[in-house]
């Protein structure tokens, strides 16, 4: 299956864009937290992630799949053919070993959320309170609070054992799957979820 890809990737995700347009806002007002955390969790956080799947790849404690897509990219209006692959859900050796990893990198979500709403407090409370500057560090705190509740939501499903373990055919290892109103989201794309 052949896929076309006409516009820039940011149109795709408005929910991003809003994001960032939003965040560069409230950096202008004193107020770079958000902008903080999107950098380390839509940057930073993915990509050692997926250096320590490789580490563990390596190691033979987790098998990596990857999906290979086929796309037409149009650059400046001359098609271009193109392989992406992506990182599916890892499998893991043991069931343990999935539960430590997730748990780990759930873990390491956290502090890095707690320290984003750390740096939003310590910019507010060094800039004078007024009407406006006071309801940008609320929207501010909005934006670091809703995926800090998400991941503390994550742990206590993981905590709680609802989260589903699937051991895979073929191959000896095991995924993870966690269940919500919309279906089943592989363990990967919960724990590198910017929002």
């Amino acid at each position: 299956m052949m896929n076309y890809q006409n516009t820039a990737l940011l149109i795709y995700a408005p929910l991003y864009v809003l994001f960032v347009v939003t965040g560069f806002g409230l950096a202008f007002m004193g107020l770079s937290a958000p902008i903080f955390y999107g950098l380390c969790m839509g940057l930073v956080f993915p990509v050692v992630i997926s250096m320590r799947l490789h580490t563990l790849s390596e190691s033979g404690q987790a098998l990596l799949l990857k999906e290979t897509t086929h796309w037409t990219v149009y650059v400046q209006g001359i098609p271009v053919q193109e392989t992406r692959s992506s990182l599916k859900n890892p499998c893991f050796s043991t069931p343990q070993r999935l539960q430590q990893f997730c748990m780990r990198t759930l873990l390491t979500k956290l502090v890095l959320q707690v320290a984003s709403v750390a740096l939003l407090v310590q910019q507010a409370s060094t800039n004078p309170l007024s009407a406006s500057y006071g309801t940008a560090a609320f929207v501010a705190l909005i934006i670091l609070l809703v995926p800090l509740y998400r991941t503390v939501r994550l742990l206590r499903k993981m905590h709680n054992g609802e989260w589903t373990l699937q051991q895979v055919e073929g191959i000896d290892g095991y995924q993870a799957f966690f269940i919500g109103k919309k279906g089943a989201h592989t363990a990967l794309d919960k724990l590198l979820a910017i929002m």
